[in-house]
C-alpha cells in the first residue's frame, strides 16, 4: 500500500526480492523487501476458499507502488515466505481428513484420555471448577481407533531383566495389522496413522505396519496415505505424539495441498525457487516438509522474528509484542535477544509433541463482536467478523471496527487507501441500538466505553505475560504491530509501566515482514536418555559421550538426506546442537542450546555446565540440586541453510518539524469524553527525526496512529516510531 524509500534506484536487477506474505483471517499481507532495504506493502482480502488468488492479490498491490507487476517480481524474486493460520482453522472447524488410527493393544481409547488434559485452553473460572471443564472433543473417531499387538522396550529399568531400550518385547502380529488396515480402508478413512508405545526408541514395528498398510492398500485399488508418530515425533510421551500425529494426519497433509496451489500459482508467475513457510518456533522451510504440522501457527511466529530483528538493531534486548489484527490480541516475549519457546505446544485445546514460540492471545481484535445480553452485560469478542470487518462494511453484528469509525478513530474514506468504503451512519446507528440504549447511555460515551473494556483485556494479558515470568515490565519495551495494533496502542499500553513503546511504518504487515527475517532451517530431535550420576567413571563417560555423538550423528544424516530430496546442496547446511536436560528426579527438562557436537568425556563436562548456566537463569541458585546427577532426556539439531533476508537502514535525520506536504488536515475526534480537533498526518511523507505531536492522527492504507493529547511520536534514523508523553 505505502512504499518506504531507503535509497537506490527502481531498476530490478536479478534475483533482488524477498516476497513475504502473512494470510490473516481477515487481511493477506504481502511484503517485497530489496537487499538494499527498500521495500514495499500490499494487501488483500483474505479468501479461505482460494488462498492463491489472495496471495497473488496482494503481491500485486504491493507490486503496483513501484510500478511493476506481480509477475516482474515473480521472476526477480529470491524467494516467497507464506505465513497463515490454515492448520489451525482446519483444526478448529475439524474440516480436515477423515483419519484411521492403528495403535498399540491397550491404548485404543488414547485419542479420548489424552492424558487427562481437560484444562488445557479453558478459561480461568473453569480451570478452578472441575465440573464446569469439557473434554476436548477427538479430532479422530474413536470407532477408527484399532490396537494390535506388539510391544518394544522403552527406557524405563525393568527390575531383575537386563532389558535394553528398543529390544522386542512382543513381535508384531502383521495379521492384525492386516485386519485393522481391510477395515479402516472399508470404513472410509481418507489417511492411517500409526502410533506405537515406544517407537521413538526403535521405530521397525511401526515402519513394518506401514508397508503392511500401503500393501493392502493397493490390493484394493485405493489411495491412502500413511503416516507414522516415528516420523512425525519421534519423543517419549505418547500422549502429545499421537495427537502430533493427528495434527498431521488430519490437517497438515489437506493444508500441504492448499499451499501447494499457492506455490504453483507464484511459479507460473515466474517464481523458481520453492515456497517457504513458518515453523511454529522459528525457522522457514519448504511446504514439502514432511512435519508440516509444525507451521501450525506460522502467521504469529513472523512478528517476533521481525522484532528480533528490530530489538538488535535498535539495541533492546527485551520486548513484549503486541500483535493486534481482526481477530486477536497476540502477546510474545523477546528476552536478552532470544525468542521465548515453550517445550510443548499448547493451543486450540491441544497439546503437542513440539516446541512452539511463546504466544498468548485473547479474542480481543478490531472485528471482535460487540453485544450487550438479556442482562445488560457488556461482552467483546470472541467472535470476529474477520474480512467482512463490521456493520460498517458486510458484517450483520457491532464490531470495535464500527465503533473506532464512529468516534472518528478510523477514516470511513480511507479504509485500505480509500479500495473500501466504510458506511459511519450505519456504525454508529448499530453503536446506539446494540450498546447505547440497552444500557441508557449516550452512544459516543457508550463506544469510549467499550474501547476502554477492550484495552484493559489487552493489558491484563501484557501485565500477565510478563509478572507471571517475574520480568519487570519496567525492563521492556512494547513493539505494537498489526493493522489495529497502533490504532489502540495508546490504550493496551496505558498503566503497564512499560520502559519505551514503539511501532513501525510497516506494522500492519509486520508479520509478514518478520517472515522476510526468518533462517531457513529445520530441526530434527530424537528421545535419548543419558544418565550422568555421580561418581561415574571415565570409562563409562567413554560410552556416554560416544552414545551422545552417535545419536546427533544419526540425527544430521537425516537431515541431509531430507535437505538433499528438497534439492538444497549438503555442503551448505550449517548445523546448531542442543539438549534437553534435568537433575535426576526432577520432571521437567530445559532446553540446553550448545555451541558444539558432544563427541568427547570433555564434553559431557560442558553440557553440564551449560545446563546449569540455563538453569541458574531460570531459578535462583539455592534450587540446583547437582548431588543427584544429571539426566539428557532429549538431543535436537538445527541444519540451517543461508538465504537472503533484509535488514532495516538508516536514514538521513531530517528536522523535528514535518514538512508541510505532511499534513492532510484536521479531523473530529470523540476522545476523553468530548470531540477534539485532531490534526491528520500522511504517514509516507514523514522523515527520520520528525516529531508528531498530539491530539494527532498518523494515517496510512492500511493502519491508523493515534496519538492523544499530552503525546507524540518520534520517528528515529530507522523510520521506527517511539510513542511518548510529549516532550515540550
Amino acid at each position: 500500500m505505502w512504499l518506504l524509500i531507503l535509497g537506490g534506484d527502481l531498476s530490478v536487477p536479478s534475483k533482488e526480492f524477498i516476497i513475504a506474505i502473512d494470510a490473516g483471517g481477515t487481511m493477506t499481507d504481502c511484503i517485497l523487501v530489496q537487499p538494499d532495504g527498500e521495500f514495499a506493502v500490499g494487501k488483500a482480502l483474505s479468501n479461505r476458499e482460494d488462498e492463491a488468488s489472495s496471495y497473488l492479490e496482494s503481491v500485486r498491490d504491493a507490486a503496483s507502488f513501484l510500478g511493476l507487476s506481480s509477475n516482474d517480481v515473480h521472476k526477480s524474486a529470491d524467494s516467497s515466505v507464506y505465513t497463515g493460520t490454515a492448520i489451525l482453522n482446519t483444526i478448529l472447524t475439524r474440516s480436515g481428513a477423515v483419519v484411521g488410527l492403528i495403535v498399540t493393544r491397550g491404548f485404543e481409547h488414547i485419542t479420548v484420555m489424552e492424558a487427562g488434559l481437560t484444562w488445557v485452553g479453558e478459561p480461568q473460572e473453569h480451570l478452578l471448577h472441575q465440573q464446569l471443564r469439557r473434554h476436548t472433543p477427538p479430532l479422530v473417531d474413536p470407532g477408527n481407533v484399532i490396537g494390535v499387538s506388539e510391544r518394544i522396550a522403552g527406557n524405563n529399568m525393568f527390575p531383575g531383566r537386563d532389558v535394553k531400550p528398543g529390544e522386542v518385547l512382543i513381535p508384531l502380529n502383521r495379521e492384525e495389522v492386516r485386519q485393522a488396515a481391510e477395515r479402516l480402508i472399508t470404513q472410509g478413512v481418507e489417511i492411517i496413522g500409526i502410533m506405537f508405545v515406544n517407537s521413538y526408541v526403535n521405530p521397525n514395528h511401526e515402519l513394518t505396519a506401514k508397508e503392511i498398510v500401503e500393501e493392502v492398500a493397493r490390493e484394493r485399488g485405493t489411495r491412502v496415505d500413511v503416516v507414522t508418530s516415528s516420523e512425525v515425533a519421534p519423543v517419549m510421551k505418547e500422549n502429545y505424539r499421537v495427537k502430533s500425529l493427528i495434527f498431521q494426519a488430519h490437517a497438515a497433509e489437506k493444508v500441504r495441498t492448499q499451499l501447494k496451489r499457492v506455490e504453483r500459482a507464484a511459479q507460473e508467475e515466474g517464481l523458481e525457487s520453492p515456497l517457504y513457510t513458518l515453523l511454529s518456533y522459528g525457522g522457514a522451510v519448504t511446504v514439502d516438509y514432511p512435519r508440516l504440522y509444525e507451521t501450525v501457527i506460522s502467521g504469529p511466529i513472523g512478528g517476533l522474528t521481525g522484532a528480533q530483528v528490530v530489538g538488535n538493531t535498535l539495541g533492546i534486548k527485551n520486548l513484549v509484542t503486541a500483535d493486534m489484527g481482526g481477530t486477536s490480541f497476540d502477546v510474545g516475549l523477546v528476552v536478552d535477544h532470544l525468542i521465548e519457546v515453550r517445550r510443548y505446544a499448547d493451543f486450540a485445546r491441544h497439546r503437542l509433541a513440539t516446541p512452539m514460540v511463546a504466544i498468548d492471545s485473547v479474542g480481543s481484535g478490531a472485528g471482535s463482536v460487540v453485544r450487550v445480553d438479556q442482562y445488560k452485560r457488556l461482552h467483546v469478542g470472541p467472535e470476529s467478523a474477520g474480512y467482512k470487518v463490521g456493520l460498517c462494511y458486510q458484517y450483520p453484528d457491532l464490531t470495535i471496527t464500527d465503533i473506532n469509525v464512529a468516534l472518528g478513530f478510523v477514516d470511513p474514506d480511507y479504509f485500505l487507501g480509500g479500495k473500501i468504503k466504510l458506511d459511519r451512519d450505519r456504525a454508529l446507528a448499530g453503536l446506539e441500538e446494540r450498546v447505547a440504549r440497552p444500557l441508557g447511555l449516550d452512544p459516543f460515551f457508550a463506544g469510549e466505553g467499550v474501547l476502554e473494556v477492550i484495552h484493559s483485556q489487552m493489558r491484563d494479558l501484557m501485565r500477565s505475560m510478563l509478572l507471571s515470568k517475574g520480568y519487570n515490565p519496567s525492563e521492556f519495551t512494547a513493539l505494537c504491530y498489526g493493522g489495529a495494533g497502533p490504532v489502540h496502542m495508546r490504550g493496551f499500553t496505558e498503566g503497564v509501566g512499560l520502559a519505551e513503546v514503539i511501532t513501525v511504518p510497516w506494522a500492519a504487515a509486520f508479520s509478514a515482514y518478520g517472515a522476510a527475517c526468518a533462517e531457513h532451517y529445520q530441526r530434527y530431535e530424537r528421545s535419548h536418555v543419558t544418565l550422568l550420576p555421580p561418581g561415574l567413571s571415565l570409562e563409562d563417560k567413554q560410552g556416554l559421550a560416544e552414545n551422545i555423538n552417535s545419536g546427533f550423528r544419526q540425527l544430521e544424516e537425516r537431515a541431509i538426506a531430507e535437505l538433499k530430496d528438497s534439492g538444497i546442496d549438503p555442503k551448505t547446511v550449517m548445523f546448531r546442537y542442543g539438549v534437553y536436560a534435568r537433575y535426576i528426579g526432577q520432571l521437567e527438562s530445559f532446553d540446553t542450546p550448545l555451541n558444539f557436537r558432544p563427541r568427547t568425556v570433555r564434553d559431557l563436562d560442558r553440557i553440564v555446565d551449560r545446563f546449569e548456566e540455563v538453569y541458574t537463569k531460570i531459578y535462583p541458585e539455592g534450587a540446583r540440586f547437582p548431588e543427584t546427577g544429571y539426566a539428557v532426556t532429549e538431543i535436537y539439531i538445527h541444519a540451517v541453510v543461508p538465504r537472503p533476508r533484509p535488514e532495516l537502514r538508516e536514514h538521513i535525520v531530517a528536522g523535528e518539524k514535518p514538512d508541510d506536504s505532511a499534513f492532510v488536515g484536521t479531523r473530529q475526534v470523540f476522545y476523553g469524553g468530548r470531540w477534539q480537533q485532531f490534526d491528520v498526518w500522511q504517514m509516507e511523507t514523514l522523515k527520520a527525526g520528525n516529531i508528531v505531536r498530539g491530539p494527532a492522527i498518523i494515517r496510512d492504507p492500511m493502519t491508523t496512529v493515534v496519538i492523544p493529547p499530552k503525546y507524540e511520536v518520534a520517528f528515529d534514523r530507522f523510520l521506527v516510531m517511539h510513542y511518548r508523553k510529549a516532550t515540550v
